[in-house]
């Protein structure tokens, strides 16, 4: 029911398969309905949950689907195509069943009882079986491998548009916008849900219209179809590349300009290609025809050397016969190397930042306390009595309180911003996501040629070897005669061509060819040579007539002509190249070998070789020059052309004789020592890995301090013990100073030198050796490792991997030169070569030093902590207003929409998004950023905030209730706006106060970023923030405050237009006509606790009027008298206050002025007067107004009432707002 595909691989998955079940289907089907569609919404966001609910799980021969985990934990849902009509693959097994993953196609292979990936042609097959297939397929074999195979396409398929919004929506983040959105909806909350509806939109129109794009410019520069012409039945024929399949023979013309469309081994003659694309070379690459060997199994990896890319130009070419070379196609479509970089940028390995895992755990949290904040919220508005829409929607609201939502739109700002910087800087970035990953960097890993030292290199001289003695050196190689071995070598042994007038190729090989001053010269398509007796594509010699050599006046003579016939380009796996010439006139054909000198020497004659030649290498080496060693081998004079193009490599090569040493001078550039020492004094640990001699390695590492001058370098050798049954692997450790001498023989010394400062260097061969038989020695020789020499480019790889596998976040930097596969492993590639070597790396660099790590890294560091900031300041501004909220929801009350407004929009939704454009800081410290999202100091610091608001929230709550012009609040069920209350005006104005705090706070700039002064926007921002808040708090516009929703302590005063009420202290007041003092109390204002507590206040001061004059015997007695005896009218119960400040007694409908004592009426009977006044409706209020002004003109009194006119004026004003709220 479940096993493996690619077992032992990098790609490997476990696989499970399935078939459809009725019943299941019925009972998911049920269940989504039960659930209103949410079990949907799951079903389309998990295929493992889908395949489970609706399908059943049987063996996978069985299967129509297939469910893959690879080891990223990506899960792929698959069908399974039947094949009933049994074709066979290239292994003669029918293919049964299959299923196409990442482009790849799975066959069932039924010996393993599993899907396996379709083999390649070439996997089968021997170099002698290409020579075999000279005359192409057959139909019927053409047929059968186009429905196995496929066509020769690269396809990126566009999805549809409906597609992508559809699988956007679903996008969990969208899915809780859209919540937000129809929750604020139906609360009325209009406004800011228009915002978010609008905004998210936006962001799905944005993020389809990136994604169409992206997939379109994939597919337009992937695409690729031209006429090629192909050998079908041994007949020459034009068809379009997509019909091409494995095994067809194309015919590629001589004069190049060609795109390859597929991956081709060359069986008959040489052609020079660009390979840039694919490597990042920009130098042109020698390919050769595969050699007629029956006994040598094809290798796809090691073979390269004869094996044409698809991607590739052919620059030019040389046919053995004709105007074409002949190829034989072995991959298609993704199974090429094309192909493979297209699937990895299609389907790349999910980023390893920690915290994006760290987030969505901290979503789950978030989720789970507003759980329990919906559970309060219940249970507060029903306890308050609200209605059930009340009770619902606010416990429902809860939700939006606890996920920032627009905490991932700041993350992507955050590497915007990043990457417009680093692109200022010259430093261009793919993939943004990656600058993050900068941030925690504790490895830097560089090449030598090109990295740390200049990329072009200098002749530093030549040492000749005569009689197996070395001879002196000679810095101008002109200087030697022009008949030297060593001379022929080097004008013979390269790969070089003309292209455009000009010589093209390796630039040590131009370097060397220039130093010799010999010419070359190609004939293409010319035929048979008459001077030699067969085609020669290439001649070199020295210039004809006189030359001057440093002062030496030398003729060349005129028949010194040297044909390149055969040439082995540089293969990094043998580290050498070799050649096949024939000097003219000569009747014996000369090899010439040149390359790693340890390489050649193991290929020489032992009596040839100097006997001082490991210390004369030792002596040059450890200068930091880089040596080449050159070799030659004289053939049987006997041999045809015929006989020596059938002999192999290895038969060329042996029993040569040695020629000497050429050096080259290759110079630290002036950048990398800054970068260097800035690196080591942030404690970031740098690593050397090279494929050049260890000795020139380690020179190099000290010389620009990779090796800090205190540290001690262990030469670390291994080999294997020949004479056992299990081989055993026997390890020497050697000095620096002494390379002969084992310190140790056994490995634990390695233990013994923790504390000491001792660092390793070993070779490629060492490593690989420690690599597959002691993991052990591995981790601990890569924890100290610093340089590593003579690695391959898949060891780079390998190192990489381990250096990863130990924990550490690495840098791999290169200049493109078979730094590829390493540059993609590791954390982040930094390119220096601008030659389509980004299509490998994240990072490439316009300026080609080091120079860019250190502030690579900085700007990752930056961008680190600015994904924090955003983080903590999201977290701590939702959870201070939640608790804010919750807190209010207690009294039954909530803040205002305009409320939501001035803190969603003015105080959340620009800081969260600008908070992270502050560039790096200039220094770069020790002190690395914290990785981990949930570790103690970022949850501390949002936990402690959080704390210290909250105190100061229950403080302000306590403070407020102290108060003795505090009204309580009374919770009217089904009010919106709710009425204004103390607590909740001071509890929005604190929770702007942490806003702006939280921002402040959480903007923190050194040791990582620069100040937030620096933050033009932010800084702006912060001060319109902080006057804004302000404002609010002190502002004394009643408009202002009702727009708010707020209630405004007495200490205030209040204007709003032409009425006016102010609170004063307690004074005393002067009555003209008794002469004597009266106490005038001053009461709490009430404006914003309702307009019934308003009329409450006024109604004292009415009434302390009418005391007054019935007092002084005011003829208005009589009008008085009447509204004391007035019919009584409805009323409006205003808020119950505080038992001390109203005086509940009502009097009955009618009575006479005798039961009132001294003419003086009581209070009951003032609060008829009020009640029958100051309460009714807006009719009644103003027939007593009206009735109140004819009787201050009619009786004018000299006496002057602090109050009194301000209350009138008071009444005026609060009809309109008292008849709204009754």
């Amino acid at each position: 029911m479940s096993g493996l595909v690619n077992k032992d691989q990098a790609d490997e998955m476990t696989v499970e398969g399935f078939a459809f079940s009725p019943l299941k289907c019925l009972l998911t089907v049920f269940t989504v309905v039960l659930t209103g569609g949410l079990f949907l919404i799951l079903l389309t966001w998990r295929a493992d949950i889908k395949l489970n609910c609706v399908y059943t799980k049987v063996p996978l021969k069985e299967a129509k689907k297939v469910l893959l985990k690879d080891k990223f934990e990506q899960i792929f849902e698959e069908d399974v195509v039947c094949n009933p009509s049994g074709d066979f693959s290239n292994n003669a097994t029918p293919i049964c069943s299959f299923f196409i993953n990442k482009k790849i196609k799975y066959v069932w292979d039924s010996g393993a009882r599993t899907f396996v990936k379709l083999k390649n042609v070439d996997e089968f097959m021997k170099q002698s079986d290409f020579h075999k297939c000279k005359e192409g397929l057959g139909q019927l074999t053409v047929t059968d491998r186009l429905h196995e195979y496929g066509p020769n396409l690269i396809k990126i398929s566009v999805p549809p548009v409906l597609y992508l919004v559809f699988h956007e929506a679903l996008n969990p983040f969208y899915l809780f916008q859209a919540y937000t959105v129809i929750l604020w909806s139906i609360q009325m909350y209009w406004k800011f849900a228009v915002i978010i509806a609008i905004t998210s939109v936006l962001s799905v129109t944005a993020s389809v219209w990136e994604t169409r794009k992206q997939n379109r410019n994939l597919r337009d520069k992937m695409k690729s179809e031209s006429s090629v012409s192909v050998l079908r039945n041994g007949a020459q024929t034009e068809l379009s590349s997509v019909a091409l399949v494995p095994g067809d023979v194309i015919l590629l013309p001589t004069t190049g300009g060609v795109m390859m469309e597929c991956d081709a081994v060359l069986v008959e003659g040489t052609c020079v290609v660009n390979e840039s694309m694919l490597t990042g070379e920009s130098i042109p690459i020698t390919k050769i025809s595969i050699p007629d060997e029956d006994t040598i199994h094809f290798a796809y990896d090691l073979q390269r050397q004869h094996v044409v890319f698809c991607g590739t130009e052919i620059l030019q070419g040389k046919a053995q016969e004709g105007h074409f070379i002949k190829a034989v196609v072995i991959r298609t479509g993704f199974m090429t190397t094309k192909g493979e970089l297209v699937r990895a940028i299609l389907f790349p390995p999910p980023l390893d930042f920690q915290f994006h895992s760290d987030f969505l755990k901290s979503i789950y949290v978030f989720l789970s306390l507003g759980l329990i904040g919906m559970a309060y919220s219940l249970y507060m508005w029903i306890s308050n009595g609200g209605t059930i829409q009340e009770c619902l929607l606010n416990s429902l609201d809860i939700l939006t309180f606890v996920v920032p939502p627009i905490l991932p739109a700041a993350l992507t700002a955050n590497n915007a911003f990043a990457q417009k910087r680093l692109q200022k800087m010259e430093i261009f970035c793919l993939h943004s996501n990656h600058i993050c990953l900068c941030g925690g960097i504790d490895v830097v890993a560089f090449d030598k040629t090109g990295t740390l030292t200049e990329g072009n290199l200098d002749l530093a001289g030549v040492c000749e070897s005569k009689n197996a003695n070395f001879q002196e050196t000679q810095a101008d190689p002109t200087l030697l005669a022009l008949d030297s071995r060593l001379i022929q070598a080097m004008a013979t042994c390269h790969s070089l061509i003309e292209l455009k007038g000009e010589l093209t190729g390796n630039p040590l090989d131009v370097k060397l060819f220039d130093a010799i001053e010999w010419e070359l010269k190609e004939q293409h398509n010319m035929g048979i040579n008459p001077d030699y007796g067969m085609a020669t594509p290439t001649l070199v010699s020295p210039p004809k007539g006189s030359r001057n050599g440093s002062g030496h006046i030398k003729t060349a003579p005129s028949n010194l002509e040297i044909a390149i016939l055969k040439t082995y380009p540089f293969d990094s796996a043998v580290q050498r190249m070799t050649t096949v010439t024939k000097k003219k006139g000569a009747q014996q054909f000369d090899v010439y070998i040149k390359g790693a000198p340890e390489k050649i020497a193991s290929t020489c004659k032992p009596e040839t070789i100097p006997t001082d030649f490991s210390s004369t290498l030792m002596w040059y080496t450890k200068q930091g020059l880089r040596v080449i060693a050159a070799a030659h081998k004289p053939l049987n004079a006997n041999y045809k052309w015929k006989e020596v193009d059938d002999l192999t490599r290895s038969d060329l090569e042996q029993k040569a004789d040695f020629l000497g040493l050429i050096i080259m001078q290759n110079l630290v550039k002036a950048e990398t020592y800054a970068a260097i020492k800035e690196l080591h004094e942030a404690d970031i640990n740098t690593v050397m890995v090279t494929g050049d001699n260890i000795l020139t390695a380690i020179s190099v590492g000290r010389d620009c301090d990779l090796v800090k001058p205190d540290q001690t370098i262990i030469r670390v050798e291994a080999e294997l013990s020949p004479n056992t049954y299990t081989p055993s692997l026997n390890v020497a450790y050697m000095l620096e100073e002494n390379e002969k001498s084992n310190i140790v023989h056994d490995s634990n010394f390695i233990k013994s030198v923790q504390e000491k400062n001792y660092v390793f260097a070993c070779d490629g061969k060492t490593f690989g050796l420690i690599r597959n038989n002691d993991k052990a020695l591995l981790d601990r020789i890569v924890q100290r490792g610093k340089i590593f020499a003579r690695m391959l480019p898949e060891q780079k790889i390998h190192l990489i991997e381990c250096m990863k596998d130990l924990g550490r976040q690495v840098i791999m930097c290169g200049d493109g030169c078979n730094d590829c596969g390493a540059l993609k492993t590791a954390h982040a590639g930094i390119s220096l070569s601008m030659a389509e070597a980004s299509v490998a790396a994240p990072f490439t660099s316009r300026n080609v030093h080091i120079g860019c790590v250190p502030y690579l890294i900085r700007e990752g560091r930056a961008t680190m902590v600015s994904a924090f900031a955003s983080f903590k300041f999201g977290v701590a501004f939702c959870f201070t207003q939640l608790i804010a909220v919750l807190m209010i929801f207690y009294i039954g009350t909530e803040p205002s929409d305009n409320q939501y407004l001035v803190v969603d929009i003015g105080l959340a939704a620009l800081p969260i998004i600008m908070i992270g454009n502050c560039g790096p800081h200039e220094i770069l410290i020790k002190q690395k950023p914290m990785r981990h999202l949930l570790s103690f100091l970022p949850l501390f610091s949002v936990i402690s905030f959080l704390f210290f608001q909250t105190l100061g929230y229950v403080g302000v709550w306590f403070y407020v209730q102290m108060q003795s012009w505090f009204v309580p609040y009374k919770f009217e069920p089904g009010l919106w706006p709710p009425n204004p209350s103390y607590e909740q005006t001071c509890i929005f104005l604190l929770s702007c106060c942490a806003a702006v705090v939280a921002a402040i706070v959480f903007s923190k700039g050194s040791p990582y970023r620069k100040p937030l002064l620096t933050n033009g926007i932010m800084a702006v921002w912060t001060i319109a923030a902080v006057a804004a808040t302000i404002f609010m708090s002190l502002y004394e516009s009643q408009d202002f405050a009702e727009r708010l929703n707020f209630k405004i302590p007495p200490t205030v005063s209040m204007q709003s237009g032409s009425s006016s009420f102010r609170v004063t202290t307690p004074t005393t007041t002067t009555t003209s006509s008794q002469n004597k003092k009266t106490p005038t109390s001053s009461h709490p204002n009430e404006i914003q606790g309702g307009v019934a507590t308003q009329i409450r206040h006024a109604s004292r001061e009415v009434t302390r009027n009418i005391k007054n004059r019935w007092s002084a015997g005011s003829p208005q007695q009589e009008e008085e008298h009447h509204l004391l005896g007035a019919t009584e009218t409805p009323t409006v119960t205003p808020r119950p206050q505080r038992a001390a400040q109203t005086d509940k007694n009502t009097l009955p409908p009618s009575y006479s002025l005798s039961s009132i004592d001294d003419a003086t009426p009581s209070s009951s009977q003032l609060q008829r007067v009020i009640n029958n006044t100051l309460l009714p409706a807006h009719s009644h209020e103003s027939k007593m107004l009206s009735s109140w002004d004819q009787h201050q003109q009619a009786q004018p009194q000299t006496q002057h009432l602090s109050g009194s006119t301000a209350a009138t004026g008071l009444l005026g004003s609060s009809a309109d707002k008292k008849e709204t709220i009754c």
